[in-house]
């Protein structure tokens, strides 16, 4: 390193040094609220949380909110599967549920399962409760009977069923051989994903677990064209390598899919549980990903928004590169940690 490159080394050290403390400084004697409301620090972030508050709650008073029908649903299994089960459960949110499941039903929408989903489950919740006084889940059962009924999609019946665990050496070596062969490739082929491997891996991401069940997230693919050009340029994580994405995801959460801020967080954790199984999904049909960190930058927020379009509740929570990897490229080995430093027993 040259002379002039050491002084801005140490001159980049001292103002992350400099800034650090009078951060620590600033917080201890203004207190928390006030130097992030000076600073402006996750302005973005309360936006977006107070507008996705405010979108659902509008389209739960209008019974139109597909996120709304999904928790509800989920906590209806819940209360199905418990033991022992209530006579009277979900009372204060049934006529909701099914104002909701009614008006979608009678909308025009790309996710008939869903339908049959609440359907069903709807359906063995008002015979689980035929012994119930409480008046609202009469009333429901009354509604329940006249209201004409979203279709089956598939033949099975999608409320709760009996689960039976795989216990298998050869499962968990197929799922090991994945996981410990996949690494983050930068480097593709120009060949095109097919729609349908890109597909098969998205219904893999998701299964994963999500809070009630709201899966309160969407996935763009981008494959060609100016815009593909632009968006892989905007994250840092890209930088030389960005030109030659051939398909690029961006993962995006939607804050209206919960009401309270204490939910705030739940777009990145459902995100992150979708996106392991996605990227495990791809790998195991050839096709090779790299998860882009995105980080919480309001002009690179403003940029990626402006190009997407995205909606004020919308937040995202990475992108992906994804691709036919060149054979035989060298990648970083990224080293993971000792299960000892990440496990504890009690």
């Amino acid at each position: 390193m040259t002379a002039t490159g050491r002084m801005f080394e140490l001159l980049r050290r001292q103002k992350r040094a400099v800034f650090s403390k009078a951060s620590h400084l600033a917080q201890a004697r203004l207190g928390a609220g006030l130097y992030f409301l000076l600073t402006g620090a996750f302005g973005d972030e309360k936006t977006a949380v107070m507008q996705g508050n405010h979108l659902h709650f509008s389209g739960e008073r209008l019974g139109n909110h597909r996120m709304f029908l999904r928790r509800s649903v989920h906590r209806i299994e819940k209360g199905l599967i418990s033991r022992p089960m209530r006579k009277s459960f979900a009372a204060d949110y049934i006529e909701g549920t099914l104002e909701t499941y009614v008006n979608l039903r009678n909308a025009e929408t790309e996710d008939k399962g869903e339908l049959q989903w609440a359907r069903d489950v709807l359906a063995r919740y008002f015979e689980s409760t035929l012994q119930s006084t409480d008046d609202r889940i009469i009333r429901a059962r009354k509604r329940w009977h006249g209201t004409d009924h979203a279709p089956s999609i598939v033949s099975d019946d999608l409320s709760p069923f009996p689960y039976h665990a795989i216990s298998s050496e050869k499962a968990f070596d197929e799922v090991s051989r994945v996981a410990m062969n996949r690494r983050s490739v930068r480097w593709f082929k120009p060949d095109v994903v097919p729609r349908e491997v890109v597909e098969r891996a998205v219904q893999v991401g998701l299964t994963a677990p999500s809070a009630c069940n709201r899966q309160s997230y969407r996935l763009e693919l981008i494959g060609q064209g100016d815009l593909l050009d632009e968006v892989a340029s905007i994250p840092m994580g890209t930088a030389g390598f960005a030109q030659q994405i051939p398909l690029l995801g961006v993962l995006i959460g939607q804050h209206r899919g919960y009401e309270h801020h204490r939910d705030r967080h739940a777009i990145y954790v459902d995100g992150g549980l979708f996106s392991t199984g996605f990227i495990l999904a791809l790998e195991s049909q050839g096709v090779s990903s790299c998860c882009i960190n995105w980080p919480e930058i309001p002009s690179l927020n403003k940029r990626m928004s402006a190009a997407l379009g995205l909606q004020r509740d919308e937040r995202v929570v990475m992108l992906i590169a994804i691709g036919y990897g060149i054979d035989g490229q060298e990648v970083p080995r990224s080293h993971k940690r000792n299960i000892g430093t990440v496990l504890s027993w009690r």
